[in-house]
Parts: structure tokens; C-alpha cells; sequence
């Protein structure tokens, strides 16, 4: 069983901005430590951007899957475009873009408990982002889909370069607690 949380249409860059934020938020809603929260909007941002930047556009689901525990928080992000015509040689990361380096995908895919990644030549792309629930959490059902709901729909999205601030900030803390662990 899937309780749908969120959809977000993704047709310009500043939708990348608000699904980022919007994943950070519900991740950190739903009882996810600062580190899986920005693990989670960095994995859904990046796959975001390849939805707008090569498919000119995507649609992101937000879902929980399961109704006891271990639950799990689902990102579905799908667009129409052209499909992804070297996907093994990426997954396999022999693949370079020429306009980066083509670790998105699989930078994506190793921020989340489970990635995968369904694409056909003129159908389009789908790509399931899954990271477990921690344990500890409240169960999640329909009263707390609907709370979270409308938390999200009382809160103003950042501008873009509020979030630009705030990632900056969370990549500082990752490597200072990086440094903390090397020191030790």
C-alpha cells in the first residue's frame, strides 16, 4: 500500500529549488536525522535537474510505502523525454557528459537505501528513490500524511539563493563532522 504525500511538476530550474526543499522537509517531518535529510533532497535534486535539463521537464511523487513498520519514504520522479540511451555505461560509471562529470545517477543512487531506474527511447524515464523510515519513528498513516500536508502547504518555499545558503551550510557541517571522524 502507497500513501501519497506530494506531487511537485517540475518544468523550470526554481521547481528544482522548491522539490529539493520540499524532500529535506517532509524527510525531516517524518523523524530523518540532519544527515539523511540532506542525503535525501541532494539525491531528489539531482535527479530532478536531469528531469528538466535533459527531458524539459518531470513530475516528482512523494509516497510512503508500507503501513507498519519498517515504512519507507518512496521519491518517484518521472518525465516523457527521450529516455536515457547509455544507461548501463553510466550505472557502471563509465560514462562522462559533456556538460559534467555524469555521477549524478549514481551519486544519487548511493545517498538512498534503493534507486531504480526504469528508461525506453521515447518513453521516458522513471527513477524510484526508497530510504527506510528510521527506526524509532511514529508509524505513519492517513492522519499523518494529512498533518503533513498541511504543514507543507503553510510554508513558504525559499528563494533560490536562500537554498544556495543553506546547502552551503549543510556541506560545511558534513565536513567538519568528516574531519571530526578522521581526527578521532
Amino acid at each position: 500500500m502507497s500513501l501519497p504525500i506530494l506531487s511537485v511538476a517540475l518544468r523550470q530550474e526554481t521547481d528544482v529549488v522548491l522539490v529539493r526543499q520540499r524532500a529535506r522537509r517532509i524527510a525531516g517531518l517524518l523523524g530523518f536525522d540532519a544527515q539523511d535529510q540532506v542525503r535525501i533532497a541532494t539525491a531528489v535534486s539531482e535527479i530532478a535537474r536531469n528531469g528538466v535539463v535533459y527531458a524539459g521537464g518531470a513530475k516528482t511523487e512523494f509516497t510512503i510505502e508500507g503501513v507498519t513498520p519498517p515504512q519507507v519514504l518512496c521519491i518517484r520522479i518521472s518525465d516523457r523525454g527521450r529516455g536515457i540511451p547509455n544507461l548501463t555505461e553510466i550505472l557502471e560509471g563509465r560514462y562522462r557528459s559533456a556538460t559534467g562529470m555524469g555521477l549524478g545517477i549514481i551519486g544519487a543512487r548511493r545517498l538512498m537505501d534503493h534507486c531504480t531506474i526504469d528508461s525506453a527511447p521515447g518513453v521516458g524515464t522513471t527513477v524510484s528513490l526508497k530510504k527506510r523510515i528510521p527506526p524509532g519513528a511514529r508509524r505513519v498513516g492517513s492522519l499523518e500524511i494529512a498533518a503533513l500536508a498541511e504543514t507543507l502547504a503553510r510554508e513558504a518555499p525559499q528563494g533560490a539563493l536562500e537554498e544556495v545558503q543553506r546547502q552551503n551550510q549543510e556541506l560545511i557541517a558534513a565536513m567538519s563532522e568528516l574531519e571530526r571522524r578522521q581526527e578521532e
